[in-house]
Parts: C-alpha cells; sequence; structure tokens
C-alpha cells in the first residue's frame, strides 16, 4: 500500500492542478483578450514625478498662454491660465521661455524634474499643478571655506563654488543671471536652522550684513558652533549684536544649501540654512521661526466657488 505522507499529499495535489487544464481540453487563460474599455471612467486623475525632455508654446494668447511639457515620453497640455511652481516662485508658463527656449540651464546635461497632477481627458493628459525643479532630491552639506566679497562667491570644502542667486540683492551681492530660481526674498531662504536670516556681506563694512553681527571667542574669531541669543533691540548699542539686521555668514560655518548648477560650474544656490543657533530676547520682536511643515486654507463664503491657485507678487 502507498502511504501518502503531507508532502506526498500535497505535491500529487499541485501537480493534479497543474496538469488539469490540459486534461480537460481547457483554454490557456494567458491568450485570452479581457474584454472592456480601455478607458474606464473619463476624465480620469494621473500624479507623475519624472524627467523632462522637451517644453514649448502652443499658445501665444497673452501672458497667461499654454503650451505643452514632455515628461518621461508622456506629452502633456498645459492649459492656458495655469502657473508652475518653481523652488521659490511661481510664474505663468510664458514666463519660462526666452524666445522659444526654455529658461532650463543645461537641460539635457542635468536632470530637470517636474511633478504633475492634472486629468486624463479623452486620452489627453491636461495638466492642473506643475512643480518644476532641477535635481529634485539634491542637498548638499559642507564648510564654508572662502568668501569673495566683491562677487558674493563663496567656496563650500574647497570644491563647491556657489553664489546666492539674489537678484534683489536681499541677502548680499546682486545675482541676475536666472532669476526664476531666485532665493525667496520675502520669506528668508537664507536663515540659520532656528530661522534668523543670514547674508554675504558686500563688503567688510556692509550696514545691511554687519560683521558685528556674529560674535567674537576669547580669541578674536568667530563663533561657528554658535549659540547664542541676542539682546532686546530696544537697549542694543552701537557695535554690538542687532536681532533687527540680518547675520553674516562667516568661513568655517556648515551649511545645508541647494541650488541650480549653471554653466560654468557655478552652483546658483536657491536655499539654505547654516548650523547656527541664532535666538531674539524673549517678549521681544522680531521673533524668528523655522516650520518644518505648513497648512494653508483658504475661506470662501461660498461653499460652490472654487478657489483657484493664485500667484503672490511681493510690493
Amino acid at each position: 500500500m502507498l502511504l501518502y505522507t503531507p508532502g506526498r499529499l500535497l505535491r500529487a495535489t499541485l501537480a493534479l492542478i497543474l496538469v488539469s487544464p490540459l486534461v480537460h481540453g481547457a483554454k490557456n487563460v494567458t491568450n485570452v483578450t479581457p474584454t472592456g474599455t480601455t478607458r474606464p471612467y473619463d476624465p480620469s486623475p494621473f500624479n507623475l514625478i519624472g524627467t523632462i525632455s522637451a517644453c514649448n508654446e502652443t499658445d501665444t494668447d497673452g501672458p497667461l498662454a499654454g503650451g505643452t511639457i514632455t515628461v518621461d515620453g508622456m506629452v502633456i497640455t498645459v492649459p492656458k491660465n495655469l502657473l508652475v511652481t518653481l523652488p521659490s516662485i511661481s510664474v505663468a508658463w510664458p514666463e519660462l521661455f526666452d524666445g522659444e527656449t526654455p529658461s532650463l540651464p543645461l537641460l539635457g546635461s542635468v536632470s530637470w524634474e517636474a511633478t504633475v497632477f492634472g486629468n486624463i481627458v479623452q486620452g489627453q493628459p491636461i495638466a492642473g499643478l506643475i512643480y518644476i525643479t532641477q535635481e529634485s532630491t539634491q542637498i548638499l552639506q559642507g564648510f564654508i571655506t572662502e568668501i569673495d566679497y566683491t562677487t558674493g562667491h563663496f567656496f563650500v570644502n574647497n570644491e563647491i563654488e556657489a553664489v546666492l542667486n539674489d537678484p534683489l540683492g536681499q541677502y548680499g551681492p546682486v545675482y541676475t543671471d536666472y532669476p526664476l530660481w531666485t532665493v525667496d526674498a520675502q520669506n528668508p531662504s537664507v536663515t540659520s536652522s532656528t530661522g534668523f536670516p543670514l547674508c554675504i556681506p558686500r563688503n567688510s563694512t556692509d550696514a545691511d550684513c554687519p560683521l558685528t553681527n556674529r560674535p567674537l571667542d576669547g580669541d578674536g574669531f568667530y563663533l561657528t558652533t554658535l549659540h547664542v541669543t541676542f539682546g532686546n533691540p530696544a537697549t542694543v548699542a552701537p557695535g554690538e549684536p542687532d536681532p533687527r539686521i540680518m547675520a553674516p555668514l562667516v568661513v568655517g560655518d556648515y551649511i545645508t544649501f541647494s541650488g541650480l548648477k549653471v554653466p560654468g560650474g557655478l552652483l546658483a544656490v536657491y536655499s539654505l540654512s547654516a548650523n547656527l543657533g541664532i535666538y531674539t530676547a524673549a517678549g521681544t520682536k522680531p521673533a524668528y521661526i523655522s516650520p518644518a511643515t505648513a497648512t494653508y486654507a483658504i475661506q470662501v463664503a461660498d461653499p460652490t466657488v472654487e478657489a483657484g491657485e493664485v500667484r503672490f507678487n511681493p510690493q
């Protein structure tokens, strides 16, 4: 008598399952074409993150005209009136172009990426929100090893040459080559880890970025492992650290930063945070914060009205 142990019984059962379609003449299910529509619902939403290969203006109807963007081979319609979000500002689609050329430095040599939310309508992807940046995961760190007060260029780890991409000169010398990829001039994007605004001095006596706003150690060197509370602005004496004025970056500061790679090997920085603990006196103004996340809401009295995206124009 042949005894079926649990292992033999399992193997026999599996063998029967595998051969039963052949025994009973069943069709190979892998060759069966499923029935139904290729678009079970229309419109349908999509969200993709990918590499930009092309951008075009196909609509020349005014300053809010539309066009197309190609992301990983998918050609997406950019409708009229859509605003594109860049690292610090939002712009209309035509503002991304210099003539017919998209203002994406080194496109094709470095990765330009887009996050797109939208709907597929009758087979055509149409964007509703677009976020564009170069090398979106780029986060660099290191010590400042040199600062040129004349040009505003600074070096990190003696290797990376960088400059604050500051068309308005808010945080240092003016740099206007790539204004779309600017620092944020209204909500400081050049700060200490505690939110205190920082700057690159335009010269050694820059009143808007005074070196006196960086305390010295007992040997006369700038403190770079800094944890200091500035005094009450109402009682600050001339030459003392003043919480109403930005503090300068100095050689030896450890920074985390992101920026735009541009021709010539320069990095045009739009976001920088220095590992410095600069605080203001309790109960006084100004007070600076560095939020990790923020949630915004728009209140509209009429619940049937949709609140569209708007562009903020600083005055």
